[in-house]
């Protein structure tokens, strides 16, 4: 039997083999943190053997169905892997979409924060200018009422407006040839009487000679110490009953049985006829008759122009024997436009006022300027002026400029001037206004001429003697009034009594500079113009830098006191930076409570963290960082009390030559930060990165404790916190918090904004 055709020796007939178990294409979605490393590792199966039909025999799968089985098994291995790298592609996509929207959410939540600071802080504002309208609305109210009460308690008034005068007897009109009353306890002006300004005797003074015209040895600060002192004789001439003026005689005898000397009389013919007699406008100009100007015609007619002023106090002064002299001139009154030239010949300026001799020495008086003034619309308004009631001839000179009979050697001696200023310099001299001259408010530069020339930059100071003005503010525009130039002139206090404006006109041609004065910022106080000069610009600036818009003058307010601070913070309002930080620092008598703002002249950013206030012992210290280079305005806010709201305490410009390289604002310091003097020295930045690593160090004396992330900084024998914190997840809260004792509750003195 061969061995080659046995049948015993050939493989069993080729059946159909078993039917393999099949493999599932469904693949479970596995988290990769729940794969072991086995996982990912495709084992190799086993190769079935075939031991046929003995025991002897030994047999395996056909080639073809090996290299089958492999495929599939590197098929299933394949998809597996691809899989798995779809899970991990989608595991990194759902992480980068969760850090997206956790940015988005951080960036909504920072706006968030941004737009309420500013909606709280327009809120401070409104109800800022709000409580200051109601304040002004109540105090202008308050004050119109105590006014119109003195009125009628002086004028003898009714409650329906009329005037109640006393019953008149015959024994007040002839009160002339009797001894005058004295009532040194009612009618005593300290240390007059007993100085030798007693009624002089009529005996002794020759009326046919006039006194020589000298230069007076007393200012009116000397005479006029409190113009109080002049409120019973005011009252009594205001009170004169109307039978009183029916002549000169009776009139002067009523007057004079209220005085002790001179000085009191004079007074009170001065006050009784700036209360009693009108200008007469229409007639001035033309448009009716003239009233009389004699004294008499005067007194009954109750209206008049200034020379019927000047001969009635004329009148009167001379009844009772008192030296007085008429005086002609020409005058810069409401007809005069600053740079007009007066023609002395052929003026239209003509005007009448008084010199009086009291003890010895002459003084100016002038009742018609003292009775009211007329407008731009030719309208007459009584307004009471102390002013021109003893006017030093310094002052007089001013706007008043004597010229009688064509003769100006003979006039010149009626300036009552050691030196006479010449026609032609009064002509061109500087023309301060009757406020400026009133409250001792005098040119540092520019002392001499109205008119000035400029090129390219100019700086005017004025200086208060008394220091008793509120409010200055400035009004500078083209000499047409075309344009008004706000961002063309910076004007700031240099201490209490020093204003300097510097000026930058953009264009070559005049421009118009008026100075206000505001004594009180009560309802009753107003701005009063103190001086104006006209700028002829020949050159400007080849580059031209405006100043940020400012609704009030630069510096501390005149109230600063009341919030706290103390007289450093008037010294300087304009500062410089060269580096893109700087630190002002503001002494202070007592805990004060701040709020700062930062703005930049041309970008329109929200600056609201670019402040960080830090307390210390005896003031507090402003760090500011500057974003952009140019001007800036940083302007304090305070409160006078705990219960009072923000005010404007001080502005500072601040010319920024240098941006910072940090261009985020500072952490968010909250009030406890300021109460209990805690400063932060690291980090100075709002704004910090998710998931690192910081260093942070602050210092503060008055807590035990400070904590950040659930973590307490270490304190030094310095009361230096200091620790080492990793920041949280985009959005999270940042807060350093800090504890005053050990039973005392967590406060959060800085926040930071996680990004």
């Amino acid at each position: 039997m061969g061995s080659g055709s046995s049948a015993l020796n050939q493989p069993p007939p080729a059946g159909r083999p078993k039917q393999r178990a099949k493999q599932s294409h469904h693949v479970m979605m596995t988290e990769l943190s729940d794969l072991g490393d086995d996982d990912f590792t495709i084992q190799e199966p086993t190769l079935v053997q075939y031991h046929g039909r003995t025991g002897q025999t030994n047999g395996f799968i056909k080639e073809d169905q090996k290299a089958r089985a492999a495929e599939e098994m590197s098929f299933e291995r394949q998809m597996k892997n691809k899989e798995l790298r779809r899970i991990q592609d989608e595991r990194l996509k759902e992480k980068r979409s969760q850090e997206m929207h956790n940015f988005r959410l951080v960036k909504e939540e920072d706006q968030r924060f941004k737009l309420e600071q500013a909606r709280i802080q327009a809120e401070v504002v409104k109800k800022h200018q709000e409580l200051v309208a109601m304040e002004e609305k109540a105090n202008r109210m308050l004050r119109e009422e105590q006014l119109q009460q003195e009125f009628i308690q002086q004028q003898n008034i009714d409650s329906n407006g009329n005037f109640v005068f006393e019953p008149e007897t015959e024994e007040r009109v002839n009160v002339a040839h009797q001894p005058t009353v004295r009532n040194p306890a009612k009618f005593n002006l300290t240390g007059v009487t007993k100085s030798g300004w007693a009624f002089e005797d009529r005996a002794v003074q020759d009326l046919d000679k006039e006194p020589e015209p000298r230069p007076p040895t007393y200012r009116k600060r000397d005479i006029v110490q409190n113009t109080h002192q002049f409120n019973l004789f005011d009252k009594h001439a205001v009170k004169a009953p109307f039978r009183a003026r029916e002549s000169i005689a009776s009139l002067v005898t009523y007057l004079k049985s209220g005085a002790e000397n001179h000085l009191q009389l004079v007074r009170m013919f001065y006050r009784w006829i700036t209360f009693n007699i009108a200008f007469d406008v229409e007639g001035y100009y033309g448009e009716t008759q003239l009233q009389s100007v004699e004294p008499e015609g005067v007194l009954q007619a109750g209206l008049t122009i200034s020379e019927g002023y000047a001969n009635l106090m004329q009148a009167m002064c001379k009844f009772e024997g008192i030296p007085v002299k008429i005086i002609q001139g020409i005058v810069k009154g409401y007809e005069y436009q600053i740079g007009d030239i007066i023609n002395f010949t052929e003026s239209h300026l003509w005007h009448f006022w008084n010199a009086v001799y009291i003890n010895k020495n002459w003084f100016f008086v002038d009742c018609a300027w003292g009775a009211g003034l007329v407008d731009r619309k030719r309208n007459w308004i009584r307004q009471f002026q102390e002013f021109y009631f003893i006017v030093d001839p310094d002052k007089m000179i001013v706007d008043h400029f004597p010229f009688m009979d064509n003769d100006l050697r003979e006039s010149a001696k009626w300036q009552l001037l050691a030196s006479p200023v010449s026609a032609n310099s009064f002509n061109q001299r500087l023309k301060l206004e009757r406020a400026a001259l009133e409250w001792d408010v005098k040119p540092v530069t520019h002392t001499q001429h109205h008119i000035i020339t400029v090129r390219r930059e100019i700086e005017i100071q004025l200086q208060e003697v008394a220091d008793i003005l509120e409010e200055y503010s400035v009004q500078f525009q083209r000499k047409d009034g075309s344009r008004n130039l706000d961002q063309f002139f910076f004007a700031c206090k240099l201490n209490n009594r020093t204003l300097k404006i510097t000026l930058r006109p953009p264009e070559q041609v005049d421009y118009i500079l008026n100075i206000y004065g505001q004594k009180s910022l009560d309802a009753a106080g107003k701005s009063e113009v103190l001086v104006t000069y006209i700028l002829k610009c020949v050159d400007v600036l080849e580059e031209l830098r405006q100043f940020p818009p400012n609704f009030r003058i630069y510096g501390a307010v005149p109230n600063y006191q009341k919030f706290g601070f103390s007289s450093e913070i008037t010294k300087c309002c304009e500062y410089t930076c060269n580096s893109g930080e700087m630190i002002l620092p503001i002494k202070t008598k007592r805990s004060v409570k701040v709020m700062t703002k930062l703005e930049h002249i041309d970008e329109k950013a929200d600056l609201t963290n670019f402040c960080l206030v830090t307390a210390k012992d005896h003031g507090i210290s402003v760090k500011m960082r500057f974003p952009f280079e140019g001007y800036y305005k940083f302007t304090l806010f305070g409160k006078e009390d705990d219960a009072g709201n923000f005010r404007p305490v001080a502005t500072f410009l601040i010319d920024c030559n240098q941006a910072s390289h940090v261009h985020s604002g500072f952490p968010v310091a909250f009030d406890a930060a300021l109460e209990l003097k805690c400063t932060l020295f690291k980090p100075l930045w709002k704004d910090l990165p998710a998931n690192s690593t910081i260093t942070v160090v602050m210092g503060c004396e008055n807590i035990v404790k400070a904590s950040l992330m659930y973590k307490d900084l270490v304190m030094d024998e310095n009361h230096v916190f200091e620790g080492t914190v990793t920041t949280p997840p985009a959005g999270q809260p940042f807060t350093i918090y800090g504890q005053k004792t050990e039973k005392s509750p967590l406060v959060g003195l800085f926040h930071f904004t996680i990004f």
